[in-house]
């Protein structure tokens, strides 16, 4: 049967399958001819052909009202999407999934006089739920997994309450008739991410399922940044106790776990230099993430690596967020749940799976043993991290005066009860990879990573917290909201302010992309040259300086000992700073 030869439209009509879709309201046209052929070519799929659009979708609106499930509507290009606004905006506020697909001319000829050209992209926003624009231009397998990333993200988007309409606009170019004679899908592997939702309580049924999807295979848990949280931790713990689980915790996850967690970006950087046998038995089967976007850019390439060598590998995310979250390109489950009593049900139920399966007089004891490739993925991660901490503490006490050294001595001697602020740069990510103990809350503005407002954030939680709050941050980052402490000074708050004074954007010394361009330090770099003992005066902080490891020991105890707000500046040889922190992490 002819499908079409457009990769991207056939990825859409296979994934608009696997989520259940059995209806299509096709209306002609010729922009839309790949979009048909598609269609056409998935026998399970009910094609309706209805000429005029706005009737089309007022028939898609009644089938999805009978049935209750997401119906498809396919048009060319041009007036015909406008045709389905009345539908469509009806079924908004009714609440039923209709899926817009429609076929776009490319972007460049968008209000070039081209026939049957106008904006479609985001022409019915007021009445879907989202918008999607896709081209279906190649350029390489990234262009690939976006648009499978997309499609996924509308159909979840389209059934999850509430249920409403989505609309996916694909930017098609000639030629339009190229056909595949191929199986549909045996050339090209559609990925199609679940969506669980969520009940009330959980089945026994439901957790029987996830505990024997685990059961056997190498577990990777990875936190991001989250709200403290005692529940989530107190079972995160008892799942980490299995036989084939391995946890990454990040700092800013604000999880109190055993040292070893922590350890992500000097472990990696061990395994550089492993041959390929043992890096196999370091990769996961079931990645499970929870919490927000990942510090870490090592353990984001190691995994996009491995999933692109390990096809079988699965990603379940666990979160409540509206959109589909894709990081390591592997994504298979959104488990749209608040972690805590999730984990926790199904470590008690992988638990009481093995504990009967050993019990039955017949049973099969190689049924949920763990095999040797399972106790070496443990095994083997325990042993990297060890010696990569060991290798870190050792840099970190015999590395000249530093970032390494300073920093190592701040995260090594704050109070239990304080509370962290960092700022984005070398701050947070010296926090990760120094950081065996968090006091007791760790934060940093990690939704979008953005230099500003650091000062601010911190000034804003200290005025409204009990607990001593500390801000760690750099000179660029200090100097970029001078607002903040002028704020400190008008709320009168306590806070206490670490400034890592480095000569400017310390990250661009050492991430690659950036550190050899002959004008870094004028351009990227950017020495602010500030003044914080003037600054410190005129805002009302207490001041101390340190400029090598001996003065910061005496200054940070009286720093610390300190009443009321104050700062204490470090200043460090800039580019040695960096040579070291490339040598910690061998980059």
């Amino acid at each position: 049967m002819l499908d079409t030869g457009k990769k991207i439209v056939q990825d859409l009509f296979n994934i608009l399958e696997s989520h259940g879709v059995t209806q299509v309201v096709c209306s002609p046209g010729s922009r839309n001819m790949p979009l048909l052929m598609a269609a056409d070519a998935r026998e399970k799929l009910n094609k309706i052909v209805v000429i005029d659009e706005r009737t089309a979708a007022f028939v898609a609106l009644g089938i999805a009202q009978q049935s209750n499930t997401p119906v498809a509507l396919v048009c060319t290009s041009g007036t015909a999407l406008l045709n389905y606004s009345p539908a469509i905006a009806e079924a908004y506020y009714q609440g039923y999934p209709l899926i817009v697909i429609s076929a776009d001319r490319p972007k460049e000829w968008i209000d070039q006089d081209d026939s049957q050209t106008l904006r479609q992209f985001d022409a019915l926003a007021n009445f879907v739920k989202k918008s999607y624009d896709v081209d279906d231009t190649i350029h390489c397998s990234d262009s690939l997994w976006y648009a499978n990333r997309i499609f996924n993200d509308a159909l979840i988007n389209a059934t999850r309450p509430k249920q409403g309409p989505v609309h996916i606009n694909i930017r098609l170019s000639v030629p339009l008739d190229i056909t595949d004679t191929t199986e549909t899908t045996a050339h090209f592997a559609t990925r199609t991410i679940l969506r669980h939702n969520s009940p009330a309580v959980y089945s026994r049924t439901e957790l029987q399922t996830f505990a024997k999807q685990l059961i056997g295979k190498k577990v990777m848990v990875i936190a991001g940044f989250m709200k403290p949280d005692a529940k989530v931790n107190e079972q995160l713990k008892k799942f980490a106790r299995h036989d084939n689980v391995v946890v990454m915790a990040e700092t800013i996850s604000n999880l109190h776990l055993p040292d070893e967690a922590y350890v992500i970006d000097p472990a990696l950087s061990i395994l550089k230099n492993w041959d390929e046998t043992a890096l196999d038995t370091m990769i996961p089967d079931i990645v499970i993430t929870m919490g927000g976007a990942l510090v870490s850019r090592m353990l984001k390439e190691f995994l996009r690596k491995a999933a692109a060598s390990n096809k079988n590998l699965e990603h379940w995310s666990f979160g409540e967020q509206e959109y589909v979250v894709d990081c390591f390109k592997a994504l298979t489950l959104k488990i749209e749940d608040y972690p805590a009593p999730v984990i926790g049900q199904i470590s008690a139920e992988m638990a009481h799976q093995i504990k009967i399966n050993n019990a039955r007089p017949d049973n099969d004891p190689d049924k949920f043993a763990s095999s040797d490739n399972i106790k070496e993925f443990k095994n083997n991660w325990d042993i990297i991290r060890k010696a990569a901490s060991h290798r870190l503490l050792s840099l970190a006490e015999n590395a000249p005066w530093s970032e390494m050294k300073a920093l190592h001595y701040i995260f090594s001697n704050i109070p239990a009860g304080c509370n962290i602020q960092l700022s984005n740069g070398t701050p947070v990510r010296y926090n990760q990879i120094l950081t065996r103990r968090i006091p007791h809350t760790v934060f940093c503005n990690r939704g979008v990573s953005g230099i500003e407002g650091s000062t601010s954030t911190a000034v804003g939680f200290a005025s409204s917290s009990s607990h001593p709050c500390l801000l760690i941050t750099g000179d660029m980052s200090a100097a970029h909201d001078l607002g903040g402490l002028l704020t400190a000074a008008n709320l009168n708050s306590h806070i206490k302010i670490v400034i890592i004074n480095n000569a400017g954007g310390g990250i661009f010394r050492f991430v690659k992309s950036t550190r050899s361009w002959d004008k870094r330090e004028d351009y990227l770099c950017a020495d602010p040259k500030a003044d914080f003992t003037k600054l410190a005066d005129a805002f009302g902080f207490g001041y101390n300086v340190a400029d090598s490891y001996e003065s910061l020991i005496k200054k940070f105890k009286i720093f610390i000992e300190q009443t009321g707000r104050s700062i204490l500046e470090i200043k460090v040889p800039p580019t040695l700073s960096a040579e070291i922190l490339k040598e910690a992490l061998r980059q």
